[in-house]
């Protein structure tokens, strides 16, 4: 029995923050001092809540992105609208001309809040454009030039903007000093110290060795060593972690190795690799 292994640098960032997650859990389930590795676990803790937030900072970063992307829409879509009225101003009928001028005018009055300025600035002007283009004064312009259809994409454009905004993770969120990079590193290093004290504690109880049991074994012996695997045979505290550890460690190798496969043949002896 041992620990299987997991190349974790090549992992992405948010699947290594699950698996730290995992790990957080399982250690503290157990108990670091049970498990022999209380030193290592209290160097790796701290390490847990700066990875958090500057995490944080990073799918902010994404929401930034998607709003930009919402709000561009949603001033295209205005851009558009007046440019259609005003084109409206040309038509031969009398009445949508009147029409149309109006608008126009009401538009004008408009154009720099909603097309340009901060988010707020131009989430407030479109709020009170639709007002006015759905008040008794407006709306029978908009009726006359069959112009609901743009009103009502003007709102949903700017109604996906406020979802996103309302989603956005906190501006005021302060990026931690270390370096995201360097906090993996220093997990890769203490969690590789930790790996060898469970190892090393078991080969010292006489459970140790090269089989990783797999989760077929639960029921059955292992095909490649006839071991038939049960937690109760030991009562030892770390045995039985290193069972559940693994556990959560499969999905990882899993990934890992389905990602090499896409990318060319998966190396045989990925697991055997921290």
């Amino acid at each position: 029995m041992k620990v299987i292994r997991v190349k974790i640098r090549s992992l992405h960032n948010e699947e290594w923050f699950e698996l730290f997650t995992n790990y957080k859990d399982e250690a503290e389930r157990f108990g670091p001092t049970a498990i022999g590795t209380m030193e290592l676990h209290m160097r790796i803790l701290p390490l847990y809540d700066k990875a958090d937030k500057l995490l944080l900072v990073l799918r902010k970063s994404v929401y930034t992105k998607e709003i930009e992307a919402a709000d561009k829409k949603c001033v295209d879509i205005c851009q558009a609208f007046f440019n259609t009225v005003k084109s409206a101003r040309k038509l031969p009928n009398a009445l949508k001309q009147k029409a149309a001028d109006h608008l126009y005018n009401l538009l004008e009055g408009y154009k720099d809040s909603v097309l340009s300025g901060t988010y707020a600035q131009k989430s407030a002007a479109v709020y009170n454009l639709l007002a006015d283009l759905r008040g008794t004064v407006y709306a029978p312009d908009v009726t006359a030039l069959t112009l609901a259809e743009w009103v009502t994409a003007i709102d949903q454009a700017e109604q996906a903007v406020l979802t996103l905004s309302a989603t956005r993770m906190e501006e005021s969120v302060a990026k931690p000093k270390e370096d995201l990079q360097q906090i993996r590193r220093l997990f890769e290093t203490y969690y590789t110290a930790a790996v060898n004290v469970w190892d090393t504690r078991l080969m010292l109880d006489g459970l140790g060795g090269d089989i990783v049991v797999e989760q077929e074994s639960l029921d059955t012996a292992d095909h490649d060593n006839g071991e038939l695997f049960n937690p109760e045979v030991h009562g030892n505290i770390t045995y039985n972690f290193v069972i559940a550890w693994n556990e959560r460690l499969k999905k990882f190798r899993n990934l890992l190795q389905q990602r090499a496969g896409r990318r060319d043949k998966a190396p045989e002896n990925e697991e055997d690799i921290l």
